[in-house]
């Protein structure tokens, strides 16, 4: 039963934050990698807040739940027995009726199995993608068949843009570098090579 609650309301969550979307038509910064997310996420929105009306994704938000819930309201953590009714009810009456929304969406796109990218992709799909970090040992391994199916996974985040986006890759991190062949944005690289656009120094 708790099961089937679950899917139930992970199908409306996914539904309610299309529409919203959809709808509102904000901006969205993608973040991925398996190290220095929320890091990212945190130093982007500080740059942001003062010039637009922005929405960065709490705590860990950055799942098949998290996500959608962060498009949906400022949502800040899951608690309470109306929790979800309060969610629902103030999105739908939100699509019913225009409200304030933001400008951009900084999200976190999590990546545990196979498959994961793929579905918070059909949530939405960025505008600008940032890939952190992989490495040659990253985080949740155990459920891919190795490393390179891990980056594969993540890089899908930047496929998906659109000619008119923007690729932000780590420079230092080869598997991350990779990327750069898979996408159709513009590329804008970062990090303490001497090839990276903008060069990190003084450190």
């Amino acid at each position: 039963m708790k099961k089937k609650l679950i899917r139930v309301l992970t199908w409306a969550l996914k539904k309610l934050a299309q529409l919203t979307i959809a709808k509102y038509r904000p901006g969205v910064i993608g973040i991925t990698g398996s190290v220095g997310k929320t890091s990212t996420k945190l130093a982007i929105a500080e740059v942001l807040r003062s010039e637009r009306n922005m929405r960065a994704s709490s705590a860990n938000f950055n799942n098949e739940i998290g996500l959608p819930l962060t498009i949906l309201g400022p949502w800040t953590r899951i608690s309470g027995i109306l929790f979800w009714p309060k969610v629902i009810c103030v999105s739908i009456w939100r699509l019913i009726f225009p409200s304030d929304y933001p400008e951009i969406l900084i999200l976190e796109y999590g990546v545990d199995r196979p498959g994961d990218m793929k579905y918070l992709l059909s949530i939405v799909r960025p505008n600008i993608s940032v890939a952190t970090a992989i490495g040659e040992i990253p985080v949740h391994v155990e459920f891919f068949s190795g490393p390179e199916e891990v980056a594969r996974e993540k890089g899908r985040l930047a496929e998906c843009l659109p000619s008119e986006g923007f690729a932000v890759l780590n420079a230092d991190d080869t598997e991350v570098m990779e990327i750069k062949e898979r996408t159709r944005a513009h590329i804008m690289t970062f990090g303490f090579s001497r090839d990276a656009r903008v060069k990190i120094s003084d450190f």
